[in-house]
């Protein structure tokens, strides 16, 4: 049962499964006996058969009767391996240019942003604020403004570090090899210490010029906390309103005002602030 669970979970239906291990284990059979070994209907066998030919696994002698062997499992499961690869590669090259065509085709709409001068959205939960923000993060086209808590409440340091990981390799950096500037201004000793990790782990050298380039981090103590985004998009961390040491969530705001406002505080605290890492 199990071999035959492990052949469905390859694309294999029950009978397949069924025809092809009951071919390994017998040899050189024909249909009739086949049929009646691996209790396959004999209106069905012969579907089956050509079906297993098809996809490399069994071989057919044209004799009368038919006889049928068992194609070596290495030769049989890495062809398969093969084709399918190149099966996915040719539908991954269809759905990029599908992707490709779509994006330039409804390009010519106006933004969301463009329309809309006043929108919000919400997330709660640690991984909700995370899918928020990388989701944000991946709107920007010249750059992200940081300011970060001085404590990153509710959250261990270790969970954060991992945390801060995942967001720096899924979300920042390709970010930064597209020529976006981020500037961040940091008083969390934990953040620092997650930066000097991932700077340390990148041995390419074209990233880390890219990162010297276009990731810029300043130290200042300060009570602020917010993500500006290009000229439109603001992110607010939400306090719990029974514990204020604890974060309640994330609100994402499309307002060109407030964006605004929020650029002109963050120019003011970026100027107090001190270069304390230049990568």
């Amino acid at each position: 049962m199990e071999d035959e669970q492990l052949l469905r979970n390859l694309g294999f239906n029950k009978y397949e499964a069924v025809a092809y291990l009951t071919t390994l284990k017998e040899g050189i059979i024909d249909a009739t006996e086949l049929s009646r070994r691996s209790k396959i209907p004999m209106g069905k066998i012969y579907a089956v058969l050509e079906n297993l030919e098809n996809m490399g696994f069994i071989e057919v002698q044209h004799s009368r009767p038919k006889k049928y062997r068992a194609v070596e499992t290495d030769i049989a499961f890495e062809s398969y391996y093969i084709r399918k690869e190149n099966e996915i590669n040719r539908e991954l090259d269809t759905f990029r240019e599908t992707i490709d065509n779509i994006e330039d085709r409804l390009s010519n709409f106006s933004s969301q942003t463009e329309k809309e001068n006043n929108f919000w959205s919400a997330a709660m939960g640690t991984k909700e604020v995370m899918r928020l923000i990388k989701r944000a993060y991946q709107e920007a086209k010249k750059e992200i403004c940081v300011v970060v808590p001085r404590r990153i409440k509710s959250i261990e340091s270790e969970q954060f570090k991992d945390m801060f990981s995942s967001m720096f390799h899924d979300a920042l950096l390709p970010l930064i090899q597209k020529g976006i500037s981020i500037k961040i201004i940091d008083s969390n000793p934990v953040l620092s210490a997650s930066l000097k990790q991932l700077h340390e782990s990148i041995k390419d050298e074209l990233i880390l010029q890219n990162v010297a380039k276009y990731l810029e981090i300043r130290s200042l103590d300060t009570t602020h906390k917010f993500i500006l985004i290009d000229g439109h998009l603001v992110i607010l961390e939400i306090n719990d309103p029974i514990n204020s040491d604890k974060t309640f969530g994330m609100i994402k705001i499309y307002n060109k005002t407030m964006s605004k406002e929020l650029h002109n505080k963050f120019q003011e605290l970026w100027e107090n602030s001190e270069t304390y890492r230049s990568f």
